[in-house]
């Protein structure tokens, strides 16, 4: 997969279906045919998922499922598998969110399978990773994060990881109004960047990573000005239900 520019909403546990189809709708009219080099994402709460693909009628946006699980099928309540995402319409993932590891308890283990159960249905997954803000703090941030990283990718070969898109979201930069400075978001991905190639030369190379945590207008255009964080971002929304 070659490198791309990709600009991501997430909405979380914000809208009902007639409201993600609005909103849904509204981004397709937005970006016309076609958005230029710039891949756009939505990522709708689950029960949204249908309304929001019919919204977008074959409009260039990538639709998104905020989570998904961690087996194709099978004896496991209230879990939705990557092939019943792709019958939704879904594209992608997000997997490894900083609310699910630390609000919902998601472990190192649970994320690596994930990510590699919705690799192997062909969905482009977008592996969320992040330090707390005491980590931070402490210095290690960079380590933490390489940690998570390599956690992940335990359980896969570079030949399968053609649809992973990596996304360095610091917990205490998500929904808090605080904001990694484009020089400390800039560093990490290059941290990310060596560490893929380590892993992989054409990994290294070719992986999108985004940067997500509290982005807003005021400022994306700083961030997107870093000369590497040009390449990626995530931007975060939460639209009123």
């Amino acid at each position: 997969m070659a490198r791309a520019i990709w600009v991501v909403g997430n909405w979380k546990q914000f809208g009902l279906r007639d409201r993600a189809r609005t909103l849904a709708a509204e981004v397709a009219a937005g970006l016309g045919r076609s958005p230029g080099p710039v891949r756009v994402g939505i990522a709708p709460p689950m029960l949204a998922l249908d309304a929001a693909h019919e919204a977008l009628a074959g409009a260039p946006v990538v639709l998104f499922a905020q989570d998904v699980a961690a087996q194709d099928e099978g004896a496991f309540t209230g879990e939705v598998g990557p092939a019943m995402l792709r019958e939704a319409g879904v594209e992608g993932v997000l997997v490894g969110h900083s609310e699910r590891r630390h609000v919902l308890g998601e472990s190192d283990a649970l994320v690596a399978q994930k990510l590699a159960c919705a690799l192997q249905a062909g969905l482009t997954t977008i592996l969320c990773v992040g330090e707390p803000l005491d980590v931070r703090e402490t210095g290690r941030a960079e380590a933490f994060v390489l940690g998570q990283l390599d956690a992940a990718l335990a359980q896969i070969a570079p030949s399968a990881a053609t649809g992973l898109v990596v996304a360095y979201e610091p917990v205490w930069a998500i929904g808090t109004g605080r904001t990694a400075s484009p020089d400390d978001a800039q560093a990490m991905h290059q941290a990310i960047r060596r560490h893929l190639a380590a892993w992989d030369p054409t990994a290294g190379a070719d992986r999108s990573i985004l940067y997500g945590g509290s982005v807003k207008p005021e400022n994306a255009a700083a961030l997107f000005a870093a000369p590497v964080l040009a390449i990626v971002h995530t931007v975060e929304e939460s639209p009123s239900p």
